[in-house]
């Protein structure tokens, strides 16, 4: 959004995670937030110091031990019908975003704004 773009993947992927308010908040605000954020609104499953760390132990105890075509098919049923509206709607986000997005002046100053490192200049067009 400080680029006067919107994020496709993010404005198909966080209404899924967390839901159409906190997506908004950040999708609309383009705002950072912390790893310890992320974990609370349901974004990550948890914030830790060290996080390759964390991931590499959650592996080794939860997942190493199992068979990993039953873990790989247990993703995809779980994942099936999210699937199924992800891929639906990042065609019609890319459309969105190709043919009416990049066809106003905003979104093509605020990239050529961040191309030559300056502020950009909004029209609101």
């Amino acid at each position: 959004m400080k680029l006067g773009v919107f994020a496709p993947a993010a404005s198909c992927l966080l209404p899924e995670l967390i839901g159409p308010q906190r997506s908004l908040d950040l999708l609309l605000s383009g705002r950072s937030i912390t790893g310890a954020q992320a974990a609370a609104i349901g974004i990550a499953h948890e914030a830790a110091a060290d996080p390759e760390h964390a991931a590499l132990a959650y592996f080794e105890e939860h997942l190493k031990p199992k068979s990993a075509s039953s873990l790989r098919l247990a993703v995809k049923a779980a994942r099936l019908d999210y699937v199924a509206r992800v891929k639906d709607k990042i065609r019609a986000v890319e459309r969105l975003y190709l043919d009416e997005l990049m066809a106003t002046h905003d979104a093509v100053a605020g990239l050529e704004a961040f191309i030559a490192k300056r502020s950009p200049q909004w029209q609101h067009r």
